[in-house]
């Protein structure tokens, strides 16, 4: 596995998720069985915001060659992944999401471990 294949991978997981909490939050939150209020829709915009921004710098990214930034990209996002993750067993474990949000935990899982293979196989 490539970087370009990871970056492109976290791309479109990313872009995905930020259209949809862009454009349709209150669906997407309902889908996963999340409460929809006018300030939890806020707070799904913002995060559709910070997810426009990962997929774009990912996609920039993408055809990279050895450098600080991709080191630091590298890093930095399996690291906030992680918390991702952790985050969204508890949450669909604890009946804050339904069965829909083992989906996000799915997504961060391949990411992290994307992340890992490429960092570490060299």
């Amino acid at each position: 596995m490539k970087f370009s294949t990871v970056f492109v991978f976290n791309t479109l997981a990313a872009l995905g998720y930020a259209a949809g909490l862009l454009i349709i939050p209150e669906q997407i939150m309902s889908w996963h069985g999340i409460g929809v209020h006018g300030s939890s829709i806020l707070m799904a915009r913002y995060f559709g915001v910070a997810l426009l921004g990962i997929g774009l710098v990912t996609w920039l990214a993408r055809n990279t060659v050895d450098s600080n930034a991709r080191d630091a990209i590298t890093i930095g996002l399996p690291i906030s992944y992680i918390a991702g993750f952790v985050l969204s067993v508890q949450a669909t474990l604890g009946g804050q999401m339904n069965m829909l949000g083992w989906l996000p935990v799915v997504v961060y899982f391949l990411l992290i471990l994307g992340y890992g293979f490429v960092r570490f196989s060299k």
